[in-house]
Formats: C-alpha cells, structure tokens, sequence
C-alpha cells in the first residue's frame, strides 16, 4: 500500500511453533491450537520518506535476521492505467547483520479491480540464498528448513522466485487473503511458501488470522521455502499512521 509523506507503518508477524497436522483434534485442542509451543515473532516499522519512497526494517527472532529495505513506487494505478508498479532493494543477515548478508532486489505489479480484489506479482531475485552457514551444514548432512526431506545440495547460492498473492473483499471490513511464492531458478530446497488468512479492518489496524507452510517473513527466508507436510497458524497485527 502506498503511503502519503512522513506517515509511518507498523506490522507485527507472529507464527506458532505447532504443526497442525501433527496429533489428533485433541491434541491439538490440548496445546491451544498451537499457542501453548511458542512462537516466531517479527517487528517491522517503515517509514515515507516521500509519497513514493520508503524506508523500512524489519526484525525477526528467527536466526535473529534483521532486514533493512528501500521501496520506490514507480508508477501508480490511480494515476492512469492497469497497474501498479514499485521497486525495492533489500539487505538482511543473520544476527542483526552480522553473519550471511543477503542483498536482493523486486518488483511488485499490482491490479484493483474495483475495491473487492486485488491481484500481486513479485518477481525477487536473493544473492547467497545458499548461504555459507548453510552450505557447512550441507556438508555435516543436515537440512535448513525444519521438515523438509527433500533439500537441494547443488550449486546454486542465488535465488530467483515469483511470488503471486491475492486479496478478496468478502465484507465491508473483511477479505480473504492468499499467496504461493514458487521458486523459479536457482538453489531451491524443500518447497514454495504458501500462505492464506482472513483480514478484518478495525479502527485503523488490520487484523489476520493466517495458516501456511513457514515462519518465514524477509525475502532470504523465503527463497528458501518452506515445510513440505506442515501447516503453522500465525497472525499479522498491521496499522498505518
């Protein structure tokens, strides 16, 4: 979403530890649906610099990774036209920057149709996807993405993937939210993240109940995918200011 100069946004990711296909209904029930194992807990705050240029961090528990971002909102849909276009550029690394940096670039290409859908394509290229930490833990034969039985062990360190989104108004204040993000070249273990949630609008925040394959939230995490046979329930708590 585009954002009028110095007005800030702030988002909060939250995912539960808990596989929900792992138990019976019972279990389950027993450990609040997953609420009771913990969770993997992201903080991002960005801020327009312009109305068409923002600046952003991100932060999640998960290696402790810190991403910092630039997004630049090239062309506008209300301007004139189909779509929407913005350009970002990205670096983040693995204990608050320190360890395996991963530059990256996207472009996300927007569509409304009218206020009850939209459309969204991010193609994203990630360098050192593979990163060296990983590449060592190849070598000691274990997997970096909890659950996956099928890692890639080639070559390959950089990442260039398609993520593909949607967003259906289903009431005045609620939509259904849905995205896979298939990797395309390069290295690629496990399989695509995907993710679905239901969003409702209250007051000026955005509240979304989600379920998907990862704990996955900056673009480094993401091209490496996600769990084949998992399914995580999380929520995301976003306002604009």
């Amino acid at each position: 979403m585009a954002m009028k100069r110095h007005h800030g946004y702030f988002r909060l990711t939250h995912r539960f530890a808990r596989d929900l296909r792992r138990g019976d209904l019972s279990d389950l029930a027993a450990d609040g649906f997953g609420i009771d194992e913990g969770a993997v807990i992201g903080l991002e705050f960005r801020y327009a610099v312009t109305s068409r240029l923002q600046a952003g961090l991100h932060r999640t528990i998960l290696g402790k990774t810190m991403q910092t971002f630039v997004r630049w909102d090239l062309k506008r849909q209300e301007d004139g036209g189909w779509f929407s276009v913005s350009a970002a550029a990205t670096v983040e690394g693995q204990n608050n920057l320190r360890q395996d940096r991963q530059p990256g670039v996207w472009a996300t290409v927007s569509h409304t149709h009218g206020t009850w859908l939209a459309l969204y394509v991010t193609p994203t290229y990630v360098h050192n996807a593979h990163t060296e930490t990983l590449r060592l833990e190849h070598a000691g034969h274990t997997h970096d993405v909890p659950g996956a039985d099928d890692a890639d062990h080639s070559s390959a360190i950089d990442t260039f993937y398609i993520g593909t989104g949607m967003r259906v108004r289903l009431r005045e204040t609620v939509s259904f939210a849905a995205e896979i993000v298939p990797r395309v070249s390069g290295y690629k273990p496990a399989v695509a993240d995907w993710n679905m949630g239901i969003e409702k609008l209250t007051h000026g925040h955005v509240l979304q109940l989600n379920f998907g394959n990862s704990f996955n939230t900056t673009p480094g995490q993401t091209a490496r995918g996600g769990a084949g046979r998992e399914v995580l329930m999380g929520f995301n708590l976003s306002r604009k200011f």
